[in-house]
């Protein structure tokens, strides 16, 4: 199935734009095992405009064991949810946009997240067009991307809680480049799901720390 850029980025009539995971997985030739700032990246993606860039940050955060990225990434994702929310040009300040992302970290995220996009893209079909249409869905898609890199800002030591605020943005970012709108009512699902998971850990932490300290005084004072 071909994909389709933003409405930023319009492909010249009569001209077939390439699959988005093939402009992902050419970001490791681009690197030519150097690290790239996020203004490099940016640089390289530009052709599908911010969307696709959204995409990208928001792809390492299922992966364990790639630290240092949360804070700068999350804020990113914000700021440009928030340009797609008011409809207007995104721009990152930069401090963001000199950060680094080391090769190492390329070569982890960018078969993963090329990999994600096969598949996705095997799978999506224009479809469920009132996702796509109007205002007040293009200000609920930026709310999403909003609300989801606010997430994955958070220094949250709760496992698990990366993954459905990230897929949540993938599947946004997926379904609205290649206007599916099944695949843009996934990611607000995901996108509430994760809210409701973390949600649920401060409810039961704090039904449950106090009973866990009286547990743990009368061993203590049992000893």
């Amino acid at each position: 199935m071909s994909t389709t850029p933003d409405a930023k980025n319009p492909t010249p009539a009569g001209e077939v734009p390439e699959p988005i995971s093939t402009d992902i997985h050419s970001l490791l030739d681009v690197a030519n095992g150097k690290p790239m700032s996020l203004a490099e990246i940016e640089a390289h993606l530009k052709d599908r405009g911010y969307a696709l860039l959204v995409l990208f940050l928001a792809a390492p955060f299922p992966i364990p064991s790639i630290p240092g990225l949360s804070l700068p990434f999350g804020i990113a994702i914000m700021l440009i949810g928030i340009a797609f929310m008011l409809r207007r040009r995104p721009r990152l300040p930069g401090f963001i946009l000199r950060r680094k992302v080391a090769f190492a970290t390329l070569q982890k995220v960018v078969p993963f997240v090329g990999r994600l996009m096969q598949w996705l893209e095997h799978r999506m079909k224009p479809r469920l067009n009132f996702f796509l249409a109007g205002p007040v869905m293009t200000s609920l898609f930026g709310l999403g991307i909003i609300s989801g890199g606010f997430f994955l800002a958070l220094p949250l030591p709760i496992p698990l809680t990366n993954s459905p605020p990230a897929l949540s943005i993938l599947f946004l970012i997926t379904g609205t480049l290649c206007r599916d709108g099944l695949m843009i009512l996934i990611g607000h699902a995901l996108g509430i799901a994760a809210w409701a998971y973390l949600a649920l850990w401060i409810y039961f932490g704090a039904c449950l720390m106090p009973k866990l300290r009286l547990a743990w005084d009368a061993i203590k004072d049992w000893f």
